[in-house]
């Protein structure tokens, strides 16, 4: 019993060492990317690599479950639900579900620009989706 007790508080007392660093990722200076815990929500900020940005049309002629990744306008929440709204791009307009959370507290108008990642919803009897799981404002 004492061998596991002590085993337990060895185990406890070592784990801050596994924690994160708090200081700035390696690399060369000025290379953007990671900002540091000041960052405003963390993570990477950055150019997106190997993806290539679809449109509305390409999107509305997928397969469910693809990913997309469009880049147009939220112009409009629809009635009677919280997280559906009608996005554009220069190629037509789809529904998209985007959870509360994406927006991280940030107000999002017919003006703004916005790039947003997920993947196609088609689901039978009802217009095509995009799930929404990254919103980026632009502009």
């Amino acid at each position: 019993m004492k061998i596991s007790s002590l085993l337990l508080l060895a185990m406890s007392l070592s784990v801050p060492a596994f924690a994160a660093p708090d200081g700035p990722a390696p690399g060369p200076a000025g290379a953007g990317g990671y900002q540091g815990p000041a960052a405003s929500y963390g993570g990477f900020q950055g150019p997106t690599g190997g993806t290539e940005n679809d449109t509305v049309a390409k999107a509305l002629k997928a397969w469910d479950e693809s990913p997309v990744v469009l880049t147009g306008n939220i112009v409009e929440r629809l009635a009677g639900s919280d997280d559906k709204y009608m996005f554009r791009d220069a190629t037509g307009q789809v529904i998209v579900d985007i959870d509360h959370e994406l927006f991280w507290g940030k107000t999002v108008t017919p003006a703004n620009t916005v790039r947003i990642a997920g993947e196609v919803d088609k689901e039978m009897f009802e217009a095509t989706k995009i799930d929404v799981k990254f919103l980026e404002i632009l502009k």
